[in-house]
């Protein structure tokens, strides 16, 4: 009998579902969107109920599409945000939404992380910079500013955890991976440091245990299989972090490679083989946590507003585009971006700055927010769409600058990811502003993929990963970098990166921070 193995990536604003066979062809998929809430500015909640609805909505899409005996999917495995978590009592129910990832509220808490351990303190201990974006200052904050909550808490989950359970798992865990974002690691051993719980008067034993190796974690029930339309049985295992499925998806499993996945957020993993020497590293701006592949660790540069951006633009400014695309039978996107090559390199001095949620890696800016500079009468719809794009690209560069320093030398590749990757036009500019080669995937959506390889993996399906990857992740080829544009781009990323330095420097982001506070009744 022929054997299928699906995955599951529960993102931020929706979720995919595919279904893979042994080559990792796809055979079918499902995806369906959902909301975030912003109740105040900087704060992003979800509904944990509406994120199930969707991933429920994608499930049967895809097991509808599937050609095959549903029973011949034999493994499930699931990527899912990192730093989102939710509050659970002891039926799994949830006491609130969860607070996402890009949730930047615990700006005071984290300001107590920086006094009570220092940057470096912090850092050495977790690989992490302090940021408000971690779930640590946010369970701080949660206990400090709605303890009623708190105190009814049996324990915080990953949506990950959460998902599984929903599917049919019983089993309380936590994935490393999923946690990278917790900031609540002991980065030399992948477990939680008890001091950094015992130091905020947070409960360690609030928190689910962590499961390191690769295994079945339950089957999905007959209320999963109603819900999703998977057969009844169907082997669980957890698949990991989003990103770092991602790295498994594009196979980006060996030290020189990087995979760079622009989703909602954009991120870039590449694997390290043994814990990182935090004092070599402390001044490099770049982030480490777990792998996906069990006792291995990885570094990252992250954008939290990438995709997103995309999206904000097609929403607020892109009902033209929206409207012809219905009539073309074509994404708005496809026409955004055709919209954008119109421009020329540059945007003739239009520099867009998409820091919606802050800046992450290397700066660590908590206030930062997005803007434009160097508006004028000549700049149209065209310079506009491609500023956008350009944006997001110019703060990647600074996290790809930081991730080369950090490993001692450029990287071989660079493989690209997620739903940007799908746009030739954006890849070549990725390839063009980096200076580097640039790889994509025939399978652009490789959390999904990741998630599915693991889960096979885990239910021993499949071997191992090595080999998995090895039959399953393919490529489209190098794109070779336009050098004649990359000196272009780099005299206008070189204004880029100082106008924001400039602003981060002289607090001009946390004085407007202060300001919207004062005016807006965030509390």
């Amino acid at each position: 009998m022929e054997k299928y193995f699906a995955g599951i990536d529960a993102g931020t604003t929706g979720t995919t579902v595919m279904i893979f066979d042994r080559h990792g062809t796809i055979m079918s998929s499902g995806y369906s969107e959902y909301r975030t809430k912003h109740p105040h500015p900087g704060w992003v909640d979800q509904d944990m109920h509406e994120l199930w609805d969707g991933l429920c909505s994608a499930a049967k899409q895809a097991t509808s599409r599937f050609k095959g005996d549903l029973t011949q999917i034999v493994s499930i495995g699931v990527s899912s945000q990192r730093g989102s978590f939710v509050p659970v009592d002891e039926s799994w129910e949830p006491l609130s939404d969860a607070i996402v990832w890009s949730d930047g509220r615990a700006t005071k808490e984290t300001q107590w992380i920086i006094d009570e351990f220092g940057d470096e303190g912090y850092y050495s201990i977790t690989g992490l910079n302090p940021s408000s974006l971690w779930v640590y200052p946010k369970l701080k904050w949660l206990k400090e500013n709605r303890p009623e909550i708190y105190s009814r808490t049996w324990k915080f989950l990953n949506g990950q955890e959460w998902i599984l359970h929903r599917l049919g798992s019983t089993e309380l865990f936590a994935n490393p991976s999923a946690l990278n974002y917790n900031g609540m690691f002991d980065i030399k051993t992948l477990e939680y440091a008890p001091e950094l719980f015992e130091r905020a008067g947070l409960d360690l034993d609030m928190m689910p245990p962590i499961v390191h190796e690769l295994r079945k974690v339950g089957v999905v029930s007959a209320e999963g299989a109603a819900a999703t339309g998977f057969a009844e049985g169907t082997v669980l295992s957890p698949g990991g972090g989003d990103q770092q499925c991602a790295a498994v998806g594009s196979g980006v499993t060996k030290a020189g490679m990087a995979e760079l996945s622009l989703g909602t957020a954009a991120v870039m993993v590449a694997q390290l083989d043994e814990a990182p020497d935090m004092a070599e590293n402390i001044t490099s701006g770049v982030s480490f946590g777990a792998h996906a592949v069990p006792h291995r660790w990885d570094m990252e540069g992250t954008a939290h507003a990438a995709g997103v951006v995309l999206r904000w633009w097609r929403d607020t400014y892109g009902q033209p585009e929206v409207e012809a695309a219905k009539a073309l039978d074509l994404s708005p996107y496809d026409l955004i971006t055709l919209e954008a090559q119109q421009a020329p390199i540059g945007c003739d001095g239009l520099l867009f700055f998409p820091f919606f949620n802050s800046q992450a890696n290397p700066h660590f800016h908590d206030n930062a927010r997005g803007g434009m500079l160097g508006i004028t009468q000549i700049h149209s719809r065209h310079h506009a769409a491609r500023a956008v794009l350009e944006g997001v690209i110019y703060e990647l560069r600074m996290a790809v600058e930081a991730m080369e320093g950090a490993l001692g030398r450029p990287f071989d590749t660079i493989r690209l990811s997620g739903g940007g990757a799908k746009s030739l036009f954006w890849s070549q500019m990725q390839a063009d502003i980096y200076g580097r080669p640039v790889e994509r995937l025939k399978v652009s959506e490789c959390a999904v993929l990741g998630a599915a390889i693991l889960g096979a993996v885990g239910a021993g399906e499949l071997p191992d990963i090595d080999s998995a990857v090895d039959a399953m992740v393919h490529t489209h080829g190098f794109i070779e970098p336009n050098m004649d544009a990359h000196a272009i781009y780099s005299d206008f990323f070189a204004v880029f990166e100082k106008a924001f330095l400039a602003w981060a420097d002289n607090g001009v982001y946390n004085e407007l921070a202060e300001v919207t506070a004062r005016h807006s009744g965030a509390n």
